[in-house]
Parts: structure tokens; sequence; C-alpha cells
């Protein structure tokens, strides 16, 4: 893929008579292969933190899970939503549930997420997770985990409630968080049926520590 590539990019330049078109495709294919190889570590790392087993079975759809986690790797994913996509995988593994159509829509969600937003669902798991006394009431649960997410990320990550609460909106495009109005306005968070599907594969915090 990555020589292709790195020829349309020569064609490219030589079409509008700029030199160096050679260079920049050895230069992508440097990129690509430093990604791969970020990539590799990152997954062998997740491999050897869990009991990971594969049956005979899985081979077919691992294959199409792995070329999914390179081509995020080769598109200029994080390292971090690279374990995220790792360990969602190796999460599957764990429980013999090695789907590729899973996963395929998982890390559609997962790979373009910014640092921020990872920080801000793995808070509101925990601290929803942790509200056991209100585990029967979904509201008193739900504002329990907004509120002390919010402790724990303005300032440190959010500049300001304004910024949290900006953030927090734009992740309706994931499908991660549930929501509840508030009568003085806002909306009170609390993880979704898929992130919580999603949370027994992968655990939001370690990944950014």
């Amino acid at each position: 893929m990555g020589a292709s590539i790195s020829a349309v990019i020569g064609d490219i330049f030589s079409v509008f008579s700029i030199v160096g078109g050679g260079v920049a495709g050895e230069a992508l294919n440097a990129l690509l292969q430093k990604r791969i190889d970020n990539a590799r570590e990152v997954m062998m790392e997740a491999i050897a933190r869990g009991d990971v087993r594969f049956s005979e079975s899985d081979v077919e759809e691992s294959v199409a899970i792995v070329y999914r986690y390179l081509r995020a790797a080769q598109e200029g994913a994080a390292r971090t939503n690279l374990r995220l996509l790792a360990d969602v995988f190796c999460g599957q593994a764990r429980f013999g549930l090695v789907k590729a159509d899973e996963f395929l829509y998982y890390a559609d969600v997962l790979a373009p997420l910014r640092r921020d937003e990872i920080l801000l669902t793995g808070c509101i798991l925990r601290h929803w997770n942790q509200a056991i006394e209100q585990k029967g009431d979904e509201f008193e649960r739900m504002r329990a985990a907004t509120l002390k997410s919010q402790r724990d990320l303005v300032p440190s990550v959010f500049g300001d409630d304004a910024e949290f609460a900006a953030v927090a909106d734009g992740m309706r495009r994931t499908g991660f968080f549930s929501t509840q109005a508030t009568a003085g306005g806002g909306d009170l968070l609390g993880p979704s049926p898929v992130l919580l599907r999603i949370a027994r594969l992968v655990d939001f915090d370690a990944v950014t520590t």
C-alpha cells in the first residue's frame, strides 16, 4: 500500500514539474513504516498484558481486524487511540468474541477521539461505577458522574465548565453518553449501552497513563 501511494505522490509532483517527487515518496514510505512499527509495538504490549487466546476459527476475523488497526495507524491515529483499538481486539479475544464487524464499528468511533475526549469518557465511566449508592436512581448516578468529572477535569483538562460541556456535547457523534437535562440547564452524563459494551473490553483510564 505504501509503495503505491508514494508512486502516486511522485506522479503528482512530476505533473507540476516539482522537483523531489521521488524524495517525497520515500519520505512517505518511511513515515508509514514508522507508524506501522509503532502500531506493532502497541499491539504486542496489549497482547502481553492479558490472557489472550485465539482459535483457528478466529483467523479470518482477526486478519480483518488487524488490517483495520494498521490502517488506523497509517492514517495517523495517536498512540493512545492505538492502545484503545489494541485493547478492544484483545478484549474480544479474552471473551471469545472476535468479530470483525463489531471491531470495525468501534474503530471508526475510537480512532479519531482526541485525548481530552478519552479522558472525559474514562472519568464519566469511573465515577458512574463508583456511584454505587445511587445505583437504583439513574438521575442521581448521572449527577454524581457529571459533577465529579467536572471537578476532576476543570481546569486541568478543560479551561472551564463551558468547555467541558462543549466537548461533552460534541461527543454526541460517538453515542457514548446518555444525557439527562437539568432544570437549571445543561446535561447530566452517563454511559450509554454502546459505551458500557466497549468498557467491558478496554479501560479508558489506563490508556492515558
